[in-house]
């Protein structure tokens, strides 16, 4: 299964999951993704502009390292997480994020590939 198809069964079975919660479950489970994203907001917006460049990099290092760890246990794909998206929103949010991603992939503790993770965001 690649990403677009489990991503659309995703999107499937939370539909599904939606319909079977009683209203109010409903409008108490939509707050909180209101406010979870009011928070990405916040953090995006005041919170990472903020931060120091070595901050910056220690941000994206996590991040990295985790999302790739995460995607390569669930679908035995490290690189899945990039995309065209991914990346124009991270050049949106940083100016600086090629410089800083360059920190990042010498320092995940793995060879990174960068020929897929080009092929990734071309896309």
């Amino acid at each position: 299964m690649n990403l677009e198809e489990l991503n659309k069964k995703i999107e499937k079975e939370y539909n599904e999951y939606l319909s079977g919660l009683g209203s109010s479950k409903k409008v108490n489970h939509l707050k909180e993704i209101q406010e979870f994203d009011n928070s990405m907001n916040k953090f995006w917006k005041e919170e990472y502009p903020k931060m120091g460049f070595d901050e910056k990099k220690k941000y994206w290092l996590a991040s990295t390292h985790k999302g790739m760890r995460t995607q390569g246990e669930v679908l035995g794909d490290e690189y899945s997480e990039f995309s065209k998206g991914w990346y124009d929103f991270a050049k949106e949010h940083e100016p600086d994020f090629d410089e800083i991603f360059d920190y990042v992939t010498k320092n995940l503790g793995f060879e990174f590939d960068w020929e897929e993770y080009n092929k990734r965001i071309e896309n």
